[in-house]
């Protein structure tokens, strides 16, 4: 088994302005990267890790602060094991309030269908409710580095989202058929 490599970066920041450090930690965060100590981000390392530190760090020292990245691992498998936890603790996270959104979606096609509104205005605000979900979805796909446990559950309720969209566009074509088939 392969040893995994890591990227750290250790960053700091001036207090003010704060949308300084707020930037940044949208950055990481984005990125998928989890702090393990204070001011110290990891992620496993590939070039395209190494260019995200990078464009931190640049964004960091532009704002005078600080930074450093280096290129490590961790002498036990046991750190290795909670280090791979955060990851997958932080990607169940944002998987959980992914899923709480579905829920959410299905509550509103429920009650859409209950109303009989099927109407063209509730199909495109679905439809971009739908592609929202798809859209945030795969961005915590790509953050998912370790494979957490909700991730297939997330991808199956995804498509009974896209399931219940379908019946849904279906019924609206079906009740709004304006153009009629020539004979």
């Amino acid at each position: 088994m392969k040893k995994q490599e890591w990227i750290a970066l250790n960053v700091t920041l001036p207090k003010n302005p704060s949308r300084v450090r707020v930037g940044v930690w949208r950055k990481l965060k984005q990125a998928g990267a989890v702090s393990i100590g204070q001011s110290m981000w990891i992620l496993p390392f590939t070039d395209d890790h190494l260019n995200i530190f990078n464009d931190i760090g640049n964004y960091a020292e532009e704002n005078k602060g600080k930074y450093s990245i280096m290129k490590t691992d961790f002498l036990k498998t046991e750190a290795n094991k909670k280090i791979d936890d955060y990851f997958n603790d932080e990607r169940n996270k944002e998987y959980e309030e992914f899923l709480d959104k579905c829920e959410y979606f299905f509550y509103e096609i429920n009650k859409e269908t209950e109303k009989n509104n099927f109407s063209f205005a509730e199909l495109e605000e679905n439809e971009q409710e739908l592609e929202k979900l798809e859209a945030w979805l795969n961005k915590i796909i790509l953050r998912d580095f370790f494979e957490s446990s909700l991730k297939n559950k997330s991808q199956e309720t995804l498509l009974k989202c896209k399931e219940i969209f379908e019946v849904f566009a279906n019924k609206i074509y079906e009740l709004n058929d304006t153009i009629k088939e020539e004979e």
